[in-house]
């Protein structure tokens, strides 16, 4: 059987993500024109967000807290921690905004998480937001991003994001979450810096440590990046492409993914799409029958929204339900997979200590 296409499942109880290529659940009539969304049934979406009983609730959810990091190249990035109650159970989840946009852009998004548990970071890429200072000696340059190049946008994934991930390694060994379940959200630009970020990480880039392997003797050093969500999803930003990351083993077999896309742009679409093939050739659809067996087992996930809009603006649009599909995911493939439950919580040491 052909590729099936689907009009967007309305948001009812019970909507989730599934697969494409085949609908396990409710089909629905198609929409008029060309979209795809490939879905299934899951748990009810307002399961996830449940008002718990004065008797269930824990520790108190602590307060965002601002913080800024120094790249090796003298960049000052700014960014917001979202910490969790949950300590070392908690899911470490980094938030990439698009071109031109700020962490401030996933605000709502990163509240909804902490809310749920998860230790939520949202940075403000190099030439973006306030991290559009870098220091050279002992002067200072303003960052312009509308001139950033291929290298510029590999630096975020480089230098940044490396930063990032040392400041998560501290809140890791501080018990405060787990950095063996890290996940990456990114939009748009966000997406590919997210994706180049896995494929060095995969191979234990770290600050003071060139790429090489994921261990250092018996020291992990990478491979911390466990599952991603691309939003709106482009093949090629300013130059760098998804060629790169999918040619990597490890990013293109082992790390769970999550693909969503407003369905009216047919060349964002087409890249999704080309994405998600490349994917699926590592990632089979399960042959289960039964729904929570199947769910188990499935790792990637695309979805076309009947939307004209991309990237963080669909966070805006409630009847979407995007960062209801992406929480779900991250309790799907983070916390109730059988993989997860074997990244229990150990302090990292790094190399050289």
């Amino acid at each position: 059987m052909g590729k099936q296409h689907f009009a967007w499942l309305r948001v009812l109880a019970g909507v989730g993500l599934g697969g494409c290529g085949q609908s396990r659940g409710i089909v629905v009539p198609a929409f008029a024109g060309w979209w795809a969304l490939c879905y299934v049934l899951l748990m009810p979406a307002w399961a996830l967000a449940q008002p718990k009983s004065k008797e269930d609730e824990g520790p108190k959810i602590p307060p965002p807290e601002d913080a800024v990091v120094q790249t090796a190249d003298g960049v000052t990035i700014s960014l917001t921690y979202y910490g969790s109650n949950k300590g070392r159970e908690a899911v470490p989840v980094v938030l990439l905004h698009g071109h031109r946009g700020s962490r401030k852009d996933f605000a709502p998004l990163a509240l909804y998480l902490q809310a749920l548990g998860h230790a939520v970071v949202a940075p403000d890429l190099r030439g973006h937001g306030e991290s559009m200072i870098r220091k050279v000696g002992t002067r200072s340059e303003t960052l312009d991003a509308s001139r950033f190049t291929a290298r510029d946008i590999e630096a975020m994934s480089r230098l940044d994001m490396i930063m990032i991930k040392e400041y998560l390694w501290t809140k890791h060994n501080a018990g405060e979450l787990n950095l063996n379940r890290l996940c990456l959200v990114g939009a748009e630009m966000g997406a590919s810096v997210a994706m180049d970020f896995a494929a060095y990480d995969a191979v234990g880039y770290m600050q003071g440590n060139p790429p090489g392997s994921p261990t250092y003797g018996a020291l992990q050093v990478g491979r911390f990046v466990k599952a991603i969500v691309l939003i709106s999803p482009e093949w090629s930003f300013r130059g760098l492409t998804m060629a790169g990351p999918l040619n990597n083993p490890f990013v293109s077999r082992s790390i769970p993914m999550l693909i969503l896309v407003g369905g009216e742009s047919t060349r964002l679409v087409a890249d999704a799409e080309r994405i998600h093939k490349l994917l699926s050739k590592n990632h089979p659809e399960p042959s289960e029958e039964d729904r929570d067996k199947y769910l188990a087992k499935k790792t990637l996930f695309l979805g076309v929204l009947k939307t004209g809009m991309q990237g963080t603006k669909m966070l805006q649009d409630k009847k979407l339900g995007v960062e209801k599909h992406i929480a779900r995911f991250i309790h799907l493939r983070l916390i109730n997979s059988d993989e997860a439950r074997e990244w229990t919580w150990k302090e990292l040491r790094k190399p050289h200590q």
